[in-house]
């Protein structure tokens, strides 16, 4: 918050008598406010948008939660590239990985969107960004998506898989077809990526998760919110909404199976980008073969700060 001061001369040519001018910092009219706000926070978000922010001690924070316990292939690996542009933009951003004790994976989704509202909220985070594990970021998603400055904005799904036609499967309502035509009100779109300025979650229910993608804009819509999606902002989604209700029976359970199965027997896809090159690109990779964004300064250890990773760089075979 940025609240210009006006000058004892600006008073008195407004018309403001001398008594009524307090320019001693004694006077009971003044009030102290010393909010210890980053430097960094303050470039990220622009003096424009914070002339009319509350006050806030991070207001360039944002917590990342990926929805789903196994990536897809391509999705850990331009997450940490969102991630790395979004921070190298001037933003904290820090990601959280969920786990739900549920026994259906549809179950688990539930549970984990709601986990994420409360670390949002109990963390003092100015965003929370929520992400299924099928969904494939351009690096500057989160930023474009963040410039709008609006309590729930949704990007442009493409999806690849196009399993079931658009005319019976829509990803939103109306059904948005083609991109490119900016911010655009729509009355509930598929939850696959989501920005939320987490002060809604103040007033919203845990029962909102636990729904499909329509009863959760109704209940936005309850507390006084819409959804925007920016249709200018495109993410491909490796898979489309799963749509249980679409699935016969014994299709239905068996996917059931095959997840359980997936969980207890898979791990994580967090492999790097294709040809992927330590010595030269941006990252970092461990002893495990696991793909982190970070400049490659950092990742070679050749950085100012405390903890050099030079020793560590392990280059793949």
């Amino acid at each position: 918050m940025v609240q210009k001061i006006p000058t004892r001369e600006e008073l008195i040519a407004a018309g403001v008598t001398l008594e009524n001018i307090a320019d001693n910092t004694r006077d009971a009219s003044i009030l102290a406010s010393s909010w210890d706000v980053y430097a960094n926070d303050r470039a990220a978000i622009g003096e424009e948008r914070l002339k009319y922010h509350m006050a806030h001690i991070r207001p360039a924070s944002i917590l990342v939660t990926p929805i789903g316990q196994l990536y897809d292939e391509g999705v850990w690996w331009r997450l940490q590239d969102c991630l790395y542009h979004t921070a190298k933009a001037g933003y904290s951003v820090s990601l959280q990985e969920l786990s739900a004790a549920a026994v259906y994976s549809s179950e688990a989704i539930f549970l984990m969107r709601w986990q994420a509202s409360m670390f949002a909220r109990d963390g003092g985070l100015e965003w929370l960004f929520m992400i299924d594990t099928d969904v494939w970021l351009e690096k500057d998603t989160i930023l474009r998506l963040i410039a709008h400055d609006r309590p729930v904005v949704f990007p442009f799904l493409d999806d690849m898989e196009k399993r079931l036609p658009r005319i019976i499967a829509p990803l939103s309502g109306p059904d948005l077809v083609e991109p490119g035509h900016g911010l655009v009100p729509v009355r509930w779109a598929a939850m696959s990526c989501m920005l939320f300025n987490p002060r809604i979650f103040n007033v919203l229910d845990s029962n909102a998760w636990r729904g499909d993608d329509n009863q959760f804009a109704q209940t936005l819509n309850h507390i006084g919110h819409r959804i925007y999606v920016d249709t200018d902002t495109v993410v491909k989604t490796t898979r489309g909404p799963t749509r249980h209700y679409s699935k016969e029976y014994d299709e239905y359970w068996a996917d059931h199976e095959k997840m359980w199965d997936r969980l207890r027997n898979e791990e994580r896809d967090r492999r790097p980008p294709p040809n992927f090159n330590p010595l030269k690109d941006e990252g970092f990779v461990d002893q495990h073969g696991v793909y982190l964004g970070m400049s490659n300064k950092v990742a070679r250890g050749n950085s100012n700060g405390p903890k050099r990773r030079g020793s560590e760089l392990w280059i793949p075979s």
